[in-house]
């Protein structure tokens, strides 16, 4: 009886070790399911703040590209009037063509509002040029016009 007692007694604390054991696997497991949901939400936030970067890396490069652009335009109109002001109207069509030449990349890339004033100015300098002798005063405010337009693009 005595063996049998020890026997159960040893039996039952096998029991509960197993027990024990089973209830620390099933902790770990979910332990171990929590880290990989954790980490994968990690994952997935670092690979939208990688496309974010990228993003706004390729906008900002948009952006210096069109700076240039209007930098380019706007030398440009400042070397045709600097010629209308002294009277070299060859000079200032001469660089009005390779302000004309310059726009439409610029046009496609700003506000249909910052073009449209653009646009109109062009076409009124255009007419102004060829005239055999253009009128120098308006020919001046006219280029001033485009100067003021093109620096009121709003750049990003």
């Amino acid at each position: 009886m005595l063996r049998l007692k020890s026997a159960l007694i040893i039996g039952l604390f096998s029991l509960f070790s197993l027990t024990a054991c089973a209830e620390a696997n099933k902790t770990v497991n979910e332990a171990a399911d929590k880290a990989k949901e954790t980490t994968e939400q990690a994952k997935t936030k670092a690979e939208e703040a990688k496309t974010t970067a990228v993003e706004n890396v390729e906008k900002a490069t948009d952006v210096v590209a069109l700076k240039d652009k209007v930098t380019g335009m706007k030398d440009g109109v400042t070397a045709t009037l600097d010629a209308a002001k002294t009277g070299d109207f060859a000079t200032a069509k001469t660089e009005f063509t390779k302000v004309q030449d310059a726009w439409p990349a610029l046009k496609d890339s700003i506000n249909a509002d910052s073009a449209k004033p653009i646009q109109e100015s062009i076409e009124v300098i255009k007419t102004d040029l060829s005239a055999g002798q253009p009128d120098k005063t308006k020919l001046v405010a006219d280029l001033q016009n485009l100067v003021k337009s093109i620096s009121g693009i709003k750049l990003g």
